[in-house]
């Protein structure tokens, strides 16, 4: 039996809270229509270039079963549902006339003009325009996609909310945020991931060898506006070829390849350490170019492998490191300056110099102190070897403490490694 033909296939409801013009659905075209009763329900099969159409919604598929009391229509191979701006396909459906909700199950895809989302289950809401989906998610746009055990999508905000294993990708900086949780708000330009978040960048050298940079913390942010940046909050820990850093707070810039570490963060880089209530990091090419070191700044390290309980430090209220080709060239210290470094003689320890001013500048020449500058209330005495090597620990300057807790590399890898072949 040919339906080209409109004909009527719900049953009207007498309710009158729910209008009748919303339980309508209206057959458009099948090659063939059988009617069945199915455990008592009256139920009409439809085979063959299905096309229904409730409202703004537009069915299509192979064959449908519709149950004609419930107003439940079974779905049957290449099934593909259009409303308004999102496009749903699937290789089998359910479709719920009152509540005007959408079951799909294996391959299921949605467009909506922005975005495309696979999985292999989900369920749309007409009316709230929201899509639940779970097992195998991918959402990918132009800018980035995300992967999520499962994900709610609120279309009207082009908003995602993932959970369990989650990871969101951006595309322009190779930048992978993997964790527990996500809020992705595309139109916003913003993501937030929460439950123990990771994040992997990789960057290409000048070399040409691959320079991996690895963060955690309790919450990350990313902003896609005019100034692109991904904010780490809260027990911050990071690693970036031999640069590691840990701090409550850092904020990356990622076209000015800089960052801004807040909360009393201590940095290492090589064997040196370096603290302060706040700083600030300019690279180069993934080097390091200028580090910005504000309040009770203080920067020490192991004078010679040979004597590791030996320290050169130096403190102030400001520090400015400045770099060359990725190694120290010059450190600048302004307000209450204090230095201890160390002397050798033919690689023989031959004491200490202690100095203090205004500002204190000092060289560097092969991670050693070339030459030193003392400007203002200028102070200074040398200790003999043997009175350092009496009381090493009296020549430590107030605030001295050298961490044993520096990130490795190591310790994170293992999530980002599992992370890259779930993406790959």
């Amino acid at each position: 039996m040919r339906c080209g033909f409109l004909t009527l296939l719900g049953l009207l409801s007498s309710s009158p809270a729910i209008p009748q013009e919303s339980r309508v659905i209206i057959l458009e075209n099948a090659d063939s229509l059988v009617g069945r009763v199915i455990d008592g329900e009256d139920a009409r099969e439809l085979i063959g270039n299905v096309r229904v159409r409730q409202g703004n919604l537009l069915i299509t598929c192979d064959r449908a079963l519709q149950f004609l009391e419930r107003g439940t229509v079974h779905l049957d191979g290449r099934v593909v549902m259009r409303d308004d701006s999102v496009t749903i396909t699937a290789p089998r459906a359910v479709y719920y006339r009152d509540e005007r909700k959408a079951e799909v199950f294996d391959s299921v895809a949605l467009f909506d003009g922005r975005s495309v989302l696979t999985a292999q289950y989900g369920r749309y809401f007409m009316e709230s325009e929201t899509a639940f989906f779970h097992t195998n998610v991918i959402v990918e746009d132009s800018v980035s996609f995300v992967i999520a055990d499962s994900l709610t999508y609120l279309l009207p905000e082009s908003r995602a909310l993932g959970s369990g294993n989650v990871a969101i990708h951006s595309k322009a900086d190779d930048m992978t945020i993997f964790g527990g949780a996500l809020d992705h708000q595309a139109s916003g330009r913003f993501s937030r991931m929460t439950r123990m978040p990771v994040l992997v960048q990789l960057d290409m050298t000048d070399a040409g060898t691959v320079d991996t940079l690895v963060v955690r913390s309790a919450v990350m942010e990313s902003y896609r506006d005019t100034v692109r940046r991904f904010v780490a909050i809260d027990s911050v820990r990071l690693f970036r070829s031999g640069l590691a850093a840990i701090g409550e707070r850092v904020t990356f810039y990622m076209d000015g390849d800089s960052m801004q570490l807040r909360g009393s963060p201590v940095i290492w880089y090589g064997e040196t350490q370096v603290s302060g209530d706040s700083t600030d990091v300019y690279l180069t090419g993934q080097k390091l170019r200028h580090m910005k070191v504000m309040g009770d700044a203080f920067t020490m390290s192991r004078s010679d492998s040979n004597f590791p309980e030996r320290f050169d430090q130096l403190a102030a209220d400001r520090l400015d490191l400045l770099f060359e080709d990725g190694r120290l060239a010059q450190v600048q210290a302004d307000s209450r300056a204090i230095s201890v470094y160390h002397i050798y003689e033919d690689s023989l320890a031959n004491g200490l110099n202690k100095s203090s001013g205004d500002r204190i500048v000092m060289d560097f020449s092969e991670g050693r102190v070339a030459s030193l500058k003392i400007i203002g209330g200028v102070e200074g005495q040398y200790v003999p070897e043997p009175l350092v090597r009496a009381n090493i620990d009296e020549y430590r300057i107030p605030g001295f403490k050298w961490r044993d807790d520096r990130p490795m590399m190591d310790l994170m890898e293992r999530q980002w490694l599992t992370g890259r072949k779930a993406i790959n």
